[in-house]
């Protein structure tokens, strides 16, 4: 019974590691309870689960820049790491053709038609 105990206290130290890099608690805790010795080192080697990660800072409000895809604020006007401009989420913008690009850079220039 002391055994049990012991081994289940122990499994949560493997858990715990696991659990910090983004893998499952619980399946982490009944590896270490099981295979403590194993478990500790494997939980110490493995690496962060990135996906997870960034599920995460995704629901805190974070999105991905369109063009680097890093991860960036949702209220930034330029991204951190590649250094373009992400401007205003407008449909309005999005909607707009050549045509309208050129009038608007001839009406900046004071080209007349």
């Amino acid at each position: 019974m002391e055994f049990l105990l012991i081994a289940v206290v122990l499994g949560l130290i493997p858990a715990l590691i696991a659990q910090s890099k983004g893998r499952s608690f619980f399946a982490w805790w009944v590896y270490g309870a099981l295979l403590f010795i194993v478990a500790f080192v494997h939980s110490l080697v493995i690496r962060k689960d990135v996906k997870t990660e960034e599920r995460i800072m995704q629901e805190d409000g974070m999105t991905k820049c369109p063009l680097c895809a890093e991860l960036i604020r949702k209220e930034a006007v330029k991204c951190k790491h590649c250094g373009s401009f992400i401007g205003p989420k407008d449909e309005s913008q999005s909607q707009k053709t050549d045509e309208d690009y050129l009038k608007e850079a001839r009406e900046k220039a004071g080209i007349i038609e």
